[in-house]
């Protein structure tokens, strides 16, 4: 029965540290789009000199800024990162619950029939977790998710002797 807590129980770190990864990395690539967008506005006005000799460079800027301002709404990895965030703290507080129900299985605290129901009522909220968050796309990464599992892995072998 606790290999079972433990599935969980890794599983549900692993997304508490992978969509917090996720949401600082949209957090910076929005930051950096916008500041994109603020330069090409402001130096179109600023340097107006210049661009009166390198027309080509001008409408090439020109040209990608109005194609991101256009674009950012549809680029959900940008505009999700406070609800990535939202999440990972949610699946952190999961974690917590499934950390606490491996000690008191672990002590004997909890019968075969207590250990189910809480067992359960864990896993009915990480799906009520995942409803409430079913419109935020969370990209794979493969260089976050490798990282992810490393933390998750150091984590889990340092709070636990398996």
């Amino acid at each position: 029965m606790q290999d079972r807590i433990w599935i969980n129980l890794a599983n549900i770190k692993f997304k508490a540290i992978y969509t917090s990864k996720v949401s600082r990395r949209s957090y910076n690539v929005g930051n950096i789009y916008s500041f994109f967008l603020a330069v090409a506005s402001a130096s179109s006005v600023a340097a107006w000199a210049i661009w009166n000799k390198i027309p080509i460079a001008w409408a090439i800027i020109v040209a990608i800024s109005q194609l991101l301002i256009i674009a950012k709404p549809y680029i959900p990895f940008v505009k999700n990162d406070r609800e990535l965030a939202d999440q990972s703290l949610l699946f952190d507080e999961l974690y917590l619950s499934y950390e606490k129900l491996w000690f008191e299985y672990a002590k004997q605290n909890v019968n075969g029939d207590q250990f189910e129901t809480e067992l359960y009522r864990l896993r009915e909220k990480e799906h009520e977790i995942n409803v409430r968050f079913k419109h935020v796309v969370c990209p794979n990464f493969k260089g976050i998710i490798k990282l992810a599992d490393e933390e998750t892995n150091i984590f889990l072998q340092t709070h636990f002797k398996r």
